[in-house]
Protein backbone atom coordinates (compact mmCIF):
# COMPACT_ATOMS: atom_id res chain seq x y z
CA UNK A 1 0.00 0.00 0.00
CA UNK A 2 1.36 3.45 -0.59
CA UNK A 3 0.37 4.68 2.59
CA UNK A 4 1.88 8.68 1.67
CA UNK A 5 -0.31 8.91 -1.99
CA UNK A 6 -3.31 7.65 0.54
CA UNK A 7 -2.02 10.08 3.48
CA UNK A 8 -1.89 13.16 1.28
CA UNK A 9 -4.79 12.67 -0.69
CA UNK A 10 -6.45 12.53 2.65
CA UNK A 11 -5.33 15.84 3.80
CA UNK A 12 -6.15 17.51 0.38
CA UNK A 13 -10.19 16.18 1.72
CA UNK A 14 -10.41 12.88 -1.12
CA UNK A 15 -11.60 10.95 2.09
CA UNK A 16 -14.54 8.70 0.23
CA UNK A 17 -13.71 7.21 -2.90
CA UNK A 18 -10.11 7.97 -3.07
CA UNK A 19 -9.40 6.34 -5.83
CA UNK A 20 -11.97 7.75 -8.04
CA UNK A 21 -11.36 10.98 -6.73
CA UNK A 22 -7.77 11.53 -7.46
CA UNK A 23 -8.43 10.05 -10.98
CA UNK A 24 -10.73 13.06 -11.32
CA UNK A 25 -8.22 15.22 -10.28
CA UNK A 26 -5.02 13.87 -11.77
CA UNK A 27 -6.85 12.71 -15.60
CA UNK A 28 -4.71 9.17 -14.35
CA UNK A 29 -6.77 5.92 -14.76
CA UNK A 30 -9.02 4.81 -11.98
CA UNK A 31 -7.79 1.58 -11.95
CA UNK A 32 -3.99 3.00 -12.40
CA UNK A 33 -4.68 4.93 -9.30
CA UNK A 34 -6.11 2.22 -7.03
CA UNK A 35 -3.23 -0.34 -7.95
CA UNK A 36 -1.01 2.49 -7.11
CA UNK A 37 -3.05 2.93 -3.80
CA UNK A 38 -3.02 -0.69 -2.94
CA UNK A 39 0.52 -1.03 -3.76
CA UNK A 40 0.17 -3.39 -6.55
CA UNK A 41 1.76 -1.44 -9.37
CA UNK A 42 5.10 0.91 -8.88
CA UNK A 43 3.69 4.54 -9.63
CA UNK A 44 6.23 5.78 -12.41
CA UNK A 45 7.60 9.21 -11.92
CA UNK A 46 5.40 10.58 -14.04
CA UNK A 47 2.55 9.22 -12.48
CA UNK A 48 4.28 10.70 -8.95
CA UNK A 49 4.71 13.90 -10.26
CA UNK A 50 0.72 14.50 -11.67
CA UNK A 51 -0.19 12.99 -8.27
CA UNK A 52 2.32 16.12 -6.80
CA UNK A 53 1.12 18.35 -8.74
CA UNK A 54 -2.51 18.07 -8.11
CA UNK A 55 -1.85 17.55 -4.71
CA UNK A 56 0.11 20.36 -4.02
CA UNK A 57 3.28 18.43 -2.21
CA UNK A 58 6.53 17.81 -3.11
CA UNK A 59 7.27 14.88 -5.50
CA UNK A 60 9.86 13.75 -2.98
CA UNK A 61 7.24 12.71 -0.49
CA UNK A 62 4.98 10.86 -2.93
CA UNK A 63 7.60 8.79 -5.01
CA UNK A 64 8.11 4.78 -3.42
CA UNK A 65 11.61 3.68 -1.84
CA UNK A 66 12.07 1.47 -5.23
CA UNK A 67 12.98 4.45 -6.97
CA UNK A 68 16.54 5.58 -7.04
CA UNK A 69 17.65 8.99 -5.69
CA UNK A 70 21.45 10.12 -6.52
CA UNK A 71 22.78 12.67 -4.49
CA UNK A 72 23.29 16.33 -6.09
CA UNK A 73 26.40 17.06 -4.06
CA UNK A 74 28.11 19.96 -6.53
CA UNK A 75 27.56 22.31 -9.38
CA UNK A 76 29.67 22.20 -12.58
CA UNK A 77 31.00 26.05 -13.56
CA UNK A 78 31.82 26.53 -17.64
CA UNK A 79 35.19 26.74 -16.55
CA UNK A 80 35.37 22.60 -15.36
CA UNK A 81 35.59 24.40 -11.53
CA UNK A 82 32.78 22.16 -9.39
CA UNK A 83 31.68 24.35 -6.54
CA UNK A 84 30.08 22.22 -4.19
CA UNK A 85 26.78 23.06 -2.94
CA UNK A 86 25.40 25.00 -0.49
CA UNK A 87 23.06 24.03 2.34
CA UNK A 88 20.17 25.62 0.82
CA UNK A 89 20.98 23.84 -2.66
CA UNK A 90 19.24 19.92 -1.11
CA UNK A 91 18.54 18.39 -4.96
CA UNK A 92 18.18 14.76 -5.97
CA UNK A 93 18.26 13.04 -9.28
CA UNK A 94 15.65 10.52 -9.39
CA UNK A 95 15.02 7.56 -11.89
CA UNK A 96 12.47 4.52 -11.96
CA UNK A 97 13.94 1.55 -10.32
CA UNK A 98 15.19 -0.06 -13.68
CA UNK A 99 18.70 1.46 -12.99
CA UNK A 100 20.87 0.35 -9.72
CA UNK A 101 22.60 3.74 -7.88
CA UNK A 102 25.45 1.57 -6.31
CA UNK A 103 25.79 4.64 -4.12
CA UNK A 104 26.65 7.13 -6.66
CA UNK A 105 26.62 10.99 -6.29
CA UNK A 106 25.80 13.72 -9.26
CA UNK A 107 27.50 16.41 -9.90
CA UNK A 108 25.12 19.28 -11.98
CA UNK A 109 26.16 21.46 -14.98
CA UNK A 110 23.34 23.59 -14.50
CA UNK A 111 23.38 25.79 -17.70
CA UNK A 112 24.33 22.66 -19.91
CA UNK A 113 21.85 20.31 -18.14
CA UNK A 114 24.00 17.58 -17.63
CA UNK A 115 24.68 15.61 -14.90
CA UNK A 116 27.75 13.55 -13.87
CA UNK A 117 27.84 10.89 -12.18
CA UNK A 118 30.73 9.24 -9.49
CA UNK A 119 30.80 7.18 -6.68
CA UNK A 120 32.93 7.66 -4.34
CA UNK A 121 34.35 4.40 -3.52
CA UNK A 122 36.14 4.22 -6.40
CA UNK A 123 39.11 6.28 -6.74
CA UNK A 124 42.63 7.28 -8.20
CA UNK A 125 43.50 5.05 -4.76
CA UNK A 126 42.05 1.89 -5.76
CA UNK A 127 41.37 1.64 -9.37
CA UNK A 128 43.73 2.52 -12.51
CA UNK A 129 42.36 5.96 -13.74
CA UNK A 130 45.72 7.22 -15.68
CA UNK A 131 44.00 9.37 -18.64
CA UNK A 132 40.47 9.42 -17.49
CA UNK A 133 37.60 11.93 -17.23
CA UNK A 134 37.77 12.23 -13.46
CA UNK A 135 36.03 14.88 -10.61
CA UNK A 136 39.42 16.12 -8.85
CA UNK A 137 39.45 17.30 -5.41
CA UNK A 138 42.62 20.15 -4.95
CA UNK A 139 43.93 22.46 -1.81
CA UNK A 140 43.49 24.79 -5.27
CA UNK A 141 39.65 24.06 -5.90
CA UNK A 142 37.47 20.92 -7.40
CA UNK A 143 37.44 20.36 -11.05
CA UNK A 144 36.18 17.85 -13.75
CA UNK A 145 39.34 16.77 -15.99
CA UNK A 146 41.65 14.35 -17.76
CA UNK A 147 44.55 13.16 -15.16
CA UNK A 148 47.36 12.11 -16.36
CA UNK A 149 49.54 10.75 -13.74
CA UNK A 150 53.55 11.33 -12.97
CA UNK A 151 55.49 9.70 -10.81
CA UNK A 152 55.78 13.27 -9.11
CA UNK A 153 53.48 14.65 -6.61
CA UNK A 154 51.98 16.77 -8.98
CA UNK A 155 49.56 15.05 -11.77
CA UNK A 156 48.82 16.85 -14.95
CA UNK A 157 44.87 17.97 -15.51
CA UNK A 158 43.69 18.90 -18.78
CA UNK A 159 40.09 21.15 -18.34
CA UNK A 160 38.07 19.66 -21.23
CA UNK A 161 36.01 22.67 -20.05
CA UNK A 162 38.42 25.47 -20.95
CA UNK A 163 41.17 23.31 -23.01
CA UNK A 164 43.88 24.21 -20.50
CA UNK A 165 46.50 22.14 -19.30
CA UNK A 166 47.42 22.20 -15.31
CA UNK A 167 49.62 21.09 -12.89
CA UNK A 168 48.07 20.32 -10.05
CA UNK A 169 48.62 18.33 -7.00
CA UNK A 170 45.55 16.14 -6.80
CA UNK A 171 44.09 14.99 -3.29
CA UNK A 172 41.69 12.45 -4.20
CA UNK A 173 40.22 11.58 -7.56
CA UNK A 174 36.69 9.91 -8.69
CA UNK A 175 36.63 8.81 -12.31
CA UNK A 176 33.47 9.84 -14.07
CA UNK A 177 30.71 6.56 -14.14
CA UNK A 178 28.56 8.23 -17.02
CA UNK A 179 26.61 11.41 -17.69
CA UNK A 180 23.32 12.21 -18.89
CA UNK A 181 21.92 15.06 -20.82
CA UNK A 182 18.78 16.05 -17.80
CA UNK A 183 17.10 17.03 -21.16
CA UNK A 184 16.61 13.94 -22.84
CA UNK A 185 16.89 11.01 -19.93
CA UNK A 186 14.36 9.78 -17.51
CA UNK A 187 16.22 11.42 -14.55
CA UNK A 188 13.86 14.27 -12.85
CA UNK A 189 15.99 16.71 -10.61
CA UNK A 190 14.07 17.87 -7.43
CA UNK A 191 14.08 19.10 -4.36
CA UNK A 192 14.05 16.69 -1.68
CA UNK A 193 16.10 14.45 0.91
CA UNK A 194 18.53 11.94 0.48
Amino acid sequence: MNDNLRKYAQLKGLTKGTGLALSKLTGIDKSTVSLHLTGHRKMSLEHAKKYADSLEVPIIKLIDDKSIKYPVVGYVQDNGLVRMRDENEIEVLVTDNHIQSNGNYCLIHKKQQLAYFYNPKINCKNTEIDGDYCYLKTKKGNYLGDLKLTKKKLEIVTNRHTMKTMRLAVDVCYPILSFHQLKHSDLYKIQGEY
